[in-house]
């Protein structure tokens, strides 16, 4: 690392003082300390600081201390009348005034440097972040004290830098440069600016006795803004257990609240100016809405950001499951037709061939296939979506939908309990529809557990005729046969002309589970058959 000050160039690595190109004679503890003043000129230094950060002991009088000070003034031109670079602050200590530059080399491969101002006036020359959400994972700081805490801290930031760099939509910073920077006090708004990136991932560790809490908080660097904020809480037995749940969570967490301030921040940009990964992000906000005209304005931004990068994996992939969802809301289990299913189908093999990594392609393959009653291929796709990426909720509860439909009970719950441990992704309807219509299906019999969530689906404005089906032969085998037949009735209001036969697309399962379907919703009052 080399400072530069004026005509002064100081080189931390060989304890060299140069100026105007020649060497200065100083000696290692003034040069110690006026390293320590160059790493905290943020601040007023006290004595006892200064003692304990650069003497490392308490035995230092005063008058060794001032002589220390008059030394580094010295050695830099500067003396105590001047005080043009260290100041003294009357009963409290000193504080570097000076403006200078630190000067490291972020890749040793290249010739590249990273030229960092001290100088408040002056402003680093920012760096632009890519079209894609762009971010770096800060070191984690490990506050307590036990000896194991370094190892705990290093590990999961190596960990959830590596994770995210896998994904295939994220710009992820390499770890050595953000480590770099995390050694210095910027603010989050510089480190944004030399690493070109939006967010940036903060995180404290703290462990008490046998429990682990992970603090983090995701920051918006260039508003200079905490968009996010959560703690994690583990119990302390096998550290590379605690590591990889303590990764998997904060990876959700951190996937969803990036995700959500992209959509946030696609809405305050003039429509004029959207790029494909705004328009992309304008899409997502209308996807799981439920209504043929929020279909139709997802559809609109999905077209919109593939004309713009006719090879956008992710708008391709976001096309495919908004022509599912037409389908769904179509109500095509009267008005049966594949013509939407075709177009997803054709949609979502565009997204893998242009990136055989994206998941979402593999999930909406997989939850195109659920609903064309190709329940095995669909398995077999949502297998491939898991693996790719193992904490998506979605991708989770469509394998368990598919799994139960198999018969495959044991592997159904499992991906059930974990989809809903990931709790990042519960206000989303769709995900409640799944749990809801999952759990029916078991022979477990939680209806209860069924109910409860075809209700938070409703509750999320899930208002179409499939739901309300659903909730209603739910809360019917939970014994809830006023709420039942409301919502029977909310179902007919949407099609009039509902019967059990024009029902029989909504449970492609075993003939038990389809009877005992059938039956609840009869008995919630949806008619056996037309009446005319």
């Amino acid at each position: 690392m080399i400072f530069t000050l004026g005509d002064y160039i100081i080189d931390a690595d060989t304890h060299e003082l140069l100026c105007d190109g020649l060497p200065q004679k100083i000696e290692p503890l003034i040069l110690k300390l006026l390293l320590f003043m160059f790493h905290n000129s943020d601040r007023v230094l006290s004595r006892d600081e200064l003692i304990k950060g650069v003497w490392k002991s308490h035995v230092i009088s005063d008058s060794a201390l001032s002589a220390a000070i008059s030394a580094v003034r010295h050695a830099i031109g500067d003396n105590g009348k001047k005080q043009q670079y260290i100041k003294t602050v009357s009963g409290s200590g000193y504080r570097f005034i000076a403006a200078f530059k630190c000067i490291e080399s972020i890749k040793p491969s290249t010739s590249s440097t990273l030229i960092i101002e001290r100088n408040p006036e002056i402003s680093p020359k920012p760096l632009a972040p890519p079209d894609k959400p762009s971010i770096a994972i800060m070191d984690f700081v490990d506050i307590s004290t036990q000896d194991q805490k370094s190892l705990l801290a290093t590990g999961l930031t190596s960990d959830i830098n590596s994770s995210l760099a896998r994904q295939p939509h994220f710009f992820v910073i390499a770890r050595a440069s953000a480590h770099h920077l995390s050694k210095m006090d910027l603010s989050a708004n510089d480190v944004g600016r030399y690493l070109g990136v939006r967010y940036l991932v903060y995180a404290n560790i703290r462990q008490v006795a046998k429990r682990i809490r992970v603090t983090l908080s995701v920051v918006d660097a260039i508003n200079n803004a905490e968009i996010w904020s959560e703690h994690f809480e583990h119990t302390f037995d096998d550290i590379f257990s605690i590591q990889d749940d303590i990764t998997t969570a904060i990876m959700t967490a951190i996937e969803s609240a990036v995700e959500q301030a992209e959509i946030n921040r696609s809405f305050l940009i003039p429509t004029e100016n959207l790029s494909a990964w705004e328009n992309y992000h304008r899409g997502l906000w209308y996807i799981d809405r439920t209504s043929i005209k929020d279909v139709d304005s997802a559809q609109f931004f999905f077209k919109k950001a593939i004309k713009q990068d006719s090879r956008f994996s992710r708008a391709y992939a976001g096309l495919a499951y908004t022509h599912t969802n037409r389908r769904l809301l179509e109500h095509s289990i009267i008005k049966v037709t594949d013509q939407d299913i075709i177009k997803s189908m054709d949609y979502v093999q565009r997204s893998i061939d242009f990136c055989s990594q994206e998941m979402n392609g593999y999930m909406s393959l997989g939850r195109a296939m659920v609903f064309s009653n190709k329940v095995p291929q669909a398995l077999a796709i949502l297998e491939q979506a898991v693996e790719l990426s193992p904490n998506n909720a979605q991708s989770l509860i469509l394998r368990g939908l598919s799994a139960i439909k198999l018969g495959k009970s044991e592997l159904g719950l499992k991906s059930l309990e974990k989809a809903e441990r990931l709790n990042f992704h519960s206000r989303s309807s769709s995900f409640q529809i799944y749990m809801a219509y999952s759990l029916l299906m078991l022979d477990l019999e939680k209806y209860d557990d069924a109910a409860y969530f075809s209700t938070l689906a409703i509750d999320n404005n899930s208002y179409y005729f499939l739901i309300y089906a659903l909730a209603a032969a739910c809360h019917q085998l939970a014994g809830k046969k006023k709420k039942a037949a409301q919502y029977a009735a909310h179902a007919l209001l949407f099609l009039p002309d509902c019967t059990i036969d024009s029902c029989q697309g909504l449970m492609s399962c075993s003939k038990k589970h389809r009877d005992l379907f059938f039956k609840a919703l009869v008995d919630a009052g949806i008619p056996k058959a037309c009446t005319q």
